[in-house]
């Protein structure tokens, strides 16, 4: 029957048609199949889905003038009915599944294929990929599981079908919403990261909500952005690790987390009334008696821009110190001298869960600033020892001068600062290593923990101005996010 397969396309046809049967695809019958069959042959004839389909299946059928031509029937028989035991099978595997085959495909009939005329491979073949009827069923269902973002289909596919499915869930109810208010031409969306890390963010808050016993295990997902319509396949895909679920699990419900995600959204006024003429076209046209728009797409025309720095990040293999530099951007955020409540406990969080940054390491640099402030700020009202610590961004030796500085302060009162700490938290062996590679990351974490404690503190007031103000994330040029 129809099932997972580990191929992108047949795994999110497969999950559309799970959601649409509201059952695990082991339990579907053939009336389920042929129900659906007809579901399908009908939608795709509205106008909506004719250009649609060309970035999903260039030239396939409901893309034609004729559907009722001799050659476009025999096309949905075989992509709807050839799983069926009386369709002929080929001596040949199918290329996702194993079983027999039962079709050569071409774009047609799988996305990211050649034309049905171009040789693949191997001398004396015949063109097209075998494919079994279930796989190829499955595949034509997988529209309804994409947005159509920059022009691209955006899907979800993950190695855990229970994350493909409740990912999918997310694409599927946005395009639901969409396709009763549009006629000609889906709006245009942006942002593919945006949309994707968006969609798993709400993902990943519903499954909170809902307090599974046994909540699935987190993985790696992946988004894809890809299609063949025109000359060359455009495809891209990004992968969003365990990490970053890992990190939002915990941290979701936080105020200061969800504050940090709310001022990264772009601040954008969405038209809701209807337009004319070409940017009626490039928008979307409204049907007769839809005042406006679904709340959802006003998400879907704004960027945020953490996502997008996040997403940009882990185009990297190793995405550890792009992780680092979002973190300071967006999470040690400050007003002058004032921090929000919880930053350094956040930021720790993301740090440990994405960055991959040792809890003892970040356990050191707290317990470091701590120190400073108990002992030295506070305790012996030695404000010089912090001055350059605060005023500005320091390189590594000068880093390394001014902790020195500290220490010393530190053991003319008998309060001496464990250097191994120091050590621990740069990452180093010893003060002659030169090898840490995110001392600034340290500089700013020590500076914003001071912050924290010493908000209640007159000492706070006493502390230098920082050199200047830190920008808002929306503030950002486009050209340090992508």
């Amino acid at each position: 029957m129809v099932r997972y397969t580990g191929n992108p396309y047949v795994d999110a046809g497969v999950a559309v048609l799970e959601l649409r049967l509201q059952k695990p695809c082991n339990e579907f019958t053939a009336a389920d199949l042929d129900a659906q069959a007809k579901e399908i042959r009908k939608e795709y004839t509205k106008k909506i889905w004719k250009s649609y389909l060309m970035v999903h299946l260039p030239n396939c059928a409901w893309t034609q003038k004729d559907l009722s031509s001799e050659k476009n029937q025999a096309y949905l028989k075989k992509v709807l009915e050839s799983y069926k035991p009386e369709f002929p099978e080929l001596d040949r595997k199918c290329a996702f599944c194993g079983r027999p085959a039962k079709i050569l495909a071409d774009r047609r009939y799988v996305p990211l294929l050649t034309g049905e005329t171009v040789m693949t491979s191997g001398a004396g073949g015949v063109p097209g990929l075998p494919v079994c009827g279930w796989c190829v069923y499955a595949v034509h269902f997988y529209p309804f599981a994409t947005l159509k973002v920059e022009g691209r289909p955006l899907f979800w596919w993950a190695p855990d079908p229970i994350w493909t499915l409740r990912l999918t869930l997310s694409f599927v109810e946005k395009l639901q919403s969409i396709l009763p208010l549009v006629t000609e031409e889906l709006p245009k969306i942006r942002w593919p990261k945006t949309q994707l890390l968006h969609a798993a963010r709400q993902t990943l808050a519903k499954l909170r909500d809902e307090r599974l016993s046994s909540p699935p295990p987190l993985t790696d997902v992946i988004g894809i952005h890809a299609t063949n319509y025109g000359t060359d396949p455009n495809f891209d895909e990004l992968r969003i690790p365990r990490g970053l679920l890992d990190f939002w699990s915990e941290a979701g419900s936080f105020p200061v987390y969800r504050e940090i995600e709310k001022r990264a959204w772009e601040v954008q006024e969405l038209e809701s009334k209807p337009k004319k003429g070409k940017k009626a076209k490039e928008s979307g046209t409204m049907k007769k008696g839809q005042a406006d728009l679904p709340p959802e797409f006003v998400e879907l025309t704004r960027r945020n821009y953490l996502f997008e720095a996040l997403g940009e990040a882990f185009r990297a293999d190793d995405y550890a110190d792009r992780a680092k530099q979002v973190a300071v951007r967006f999470f040690l955020q400050k007003r002058g001298k004032q921090v929000a409540p919880g930053t350094i406990q956040i930021t720790e969080l993301f740090l440990e869960k994405v960055a991959d940054m040792e809890r003892e390491r970040l356990e050191a640099i707290r317990e470091i600033a701590d120190h400073i402030a108990d002992h030295l700020i506070i305790g012996a009202g030695e404000r010089r020892a912090t001055s350059q610590l605060v005023r500005r961004k320091l390189r590594l030796g000068e880093l390394m001068q001014s902790l020195s500085y500290m220490q010393r302060k530190l053991s003319e009162i008998r309060k001496p600062l464990s250097w191994d700490k120091v050590l621990k938290a740069l990452n180093i062996e010893s003060e002659d290593d030169r090898t840490a590679s995110d001392y600034w990351l340290v500089q700013e974490l020590i500076l914003i923990r001071l912050y924290e404690r010493l908000a209640n503190s007159p000492a706070l007031a006493e502390l230098p101005e920082p050199e200047a103000p830190e920008p808002s994330p929306a503030d950002a040029p486009a050209e340090q996010i992508n």
